[in-house]
């Protein structure tokens, strides 16, 4: 296959000439990608994929003279492994001297020494359709490893011995299940083999590097894909064991799947545009696994409270992976309240109640894993629920009615409090957010002196007995747990 080098943008071009006169290479993902949507045609007109990466001969010291010299912004960003970052028109190029790597003393950290040629560059790449170098002079697609083959078949083949490349990364072992997730395709039987071999060793990888490979996964069409073949192949168990647990864990009658396939399957129906929802997709059922349990009445399965129990394990899956706090209080908060029964006809009460429970800012992504999770279940893969387009006109009608559903959208706060010589406290809390109950039942009770005068009833009610004893309210809705 030749690269139409009408193709290569003018700036890669200009990088090449300022490294000149020893050729230099585009290398990465951008020729994978580029091969695997031009399978058909011998030259590649189209490009996938936007990271322009060169490789050169040049070392890093000598890269990042000429570049400046020129009067181009460079950025040595791993200039102990020689990779310089060229900015243009706020466009980032990386460039990287030959190098070869020698040694991994924990699986983890390379000691490198850079390469004379091209050749000992590639040769140290992971997997075969990641070897490949594109000559700007030419267009000649430098394939030293078949790795075009590789693409054509849809084969993750690691260069050269899998057991000495996994043992310099073991985060490569991960790396082989996202490609063939991406390309949709296998692994091949000795690159698996030494997999299985070696899977234990992924735990000592850091869990940032592991946490972004899931991600990169899940941005893929049909994430599924790379999973259950982590599965087959022993990793899973590794990398993420409370889904690994799911598999052969049969449901009832209302499901067609496995919770691990269900969970799967839920994870492909939300768009890859967002790869963070299909995590926290990805978290909404392993407490299944716990929580299965066999009722006589119903003569089938039942999962009483899974959902508690999924975001109990969220939570603590999310920290061992180094998610954010507020990612993690995203996940919980979605993955707790999943199972919320968006019955037809639901109140405009009941729907404000459990806006102020979810979070308004968490609806958009609580409906995407709703939606998702119907279309998950391939009994009912259409995603269809009665009751959820009530509930979204709904939120339109609260929206757009501007319904108070924090405390801090009410007209009345502390200040107010403090002038019925109330003692800040506790106390504070307790009628500002008995307020907002009120408040949610009734938006028209959002006026200041209407407030005024309910929180004078309650503060003499706390004069008079020495606390405020609230009504007790029904527990919110959620669905029978069928499934």
């Amino acid at each position: 296959m030749i690269f139409d080098l009408s193709a290569i943008p003018q700036p890669v071009m200009q990088l090449c000439e300022i490294l000149g006169p020893q050729k230099q290479y585009v290398v990465g993902g951008i020729l994978r990608d580029s091969i695997i949507a031009s399978l058909d045609v011998e030259r590649i007109h189209n490009i996938t994929g936007a990271d322009w990466d060169l490789a050169t001969p040049l070392p890093p010291k000598e890269v990042l003279t000429r570049l400046r010299r020129a009067g181009i912004t460079a950025v040595p960003i791993g200039i102990e492994h020689g990779t310089i970052a060229a900015i243009i028109d706020n466009i980032q190029y990386e460039i990287t001297t030959f190098r070869h790597d020698i040694e991994y003393s924990d699986g983890r950290h390379p000691t490198v020494r850079f390469a004379h040629s091209l050749e000992e560059d590639l040769e140290r790449r992971d997997f075969t359709v990641n070897s490949l170098a594109l000559d700007v002079q030419t267009g000649e697609i430098i394939d030293l490893f078949h790795g075009i083959d590789d693409i054509k078949q849809r084969i993750i083949r690691t260069v050269g011995d899998p057991e000495i490349r996994f043992n310099e990364d073991y985060l490569r072992m991960l790396r082989a299940f996202r490609f063939a997730a991406k390309m949709y395709g296998t692994i091949d039987p000795r690159t698996v083999k030494a997999i299985r071999k070696n899977a234990h060793l992924i735990q000592q990888t850091s869990a940032e590097r592991i946490r972004d490979e899931i991600i990169k996964m899940l941005s893929y069409p049909i994430p599924s894909h790379g999973f259950i073949l982590m599965h087959q192949s022993g990793l899973l168990r590794y990398v993420l064991p409370e889904l690994e647990a799911g598999f052969n864990l049969g449901q009832n009658r209302f499901h067609a799947d496995d919770v691990a396939r269900h969970i799967l399957y839920s994870a492909d129906a939300l768009s890859p545009r967002y790869p963070f929802l299909r995590f926290v997709t990805l978290m909404h059922d392993l407490g299944k696994v716990p929580a299965k349990q066999y009722l006589e009445r119903k003569g089938d399965y039942v999962f009483y409270g899974h959902q508690y129990l999924s975001k109990k394990m969220t939570k603590r899956i999310m920290r061992r992976l180094r998610f954010s706090n507020k990612e993690i209080q995203t996940a919980c908060t979605i993955v707790e309240n999943h199972m919320y029964n968006l019955k037809p006809g639901l109140s405009l009460g009941a729907t404000r109640r459990f806006l102020r429970k979810l979070g308004r800012e968490n609806v958009d992504g609580f409906l995407r894993m709703r939606m998702a999770d119907r279309k998950g279940n391939r009994l009912n893969n259409d995603g269809y629920e009665e009751g959820l387009f009530h509930f979204m006109r709904s939120v339109r009608k609260i929206d757009l009615a501007e319904d108070a559903l924090t405390v801090q959208k009410l007209e009345i706060g502390g200040d107010d409090l403090i002038a019925m010589h109330l003692k800040p406290g506790p106390v504070f809390s307790q009628i500002l957010n008995q307020l907002l109950e009120e408040v949610i039942d009734d938006p028209l009770l959002n006026n200041h002196q209407r407030l005024l005068q309910r929180a004078g009833e309650f503060a003499a009610q706390i004069k008079e007995t020495g606390q405020l004893i609230l009504p007790q309210r029904p527990a919110m809705d959620e669905e029978n747990n069928q499934e």
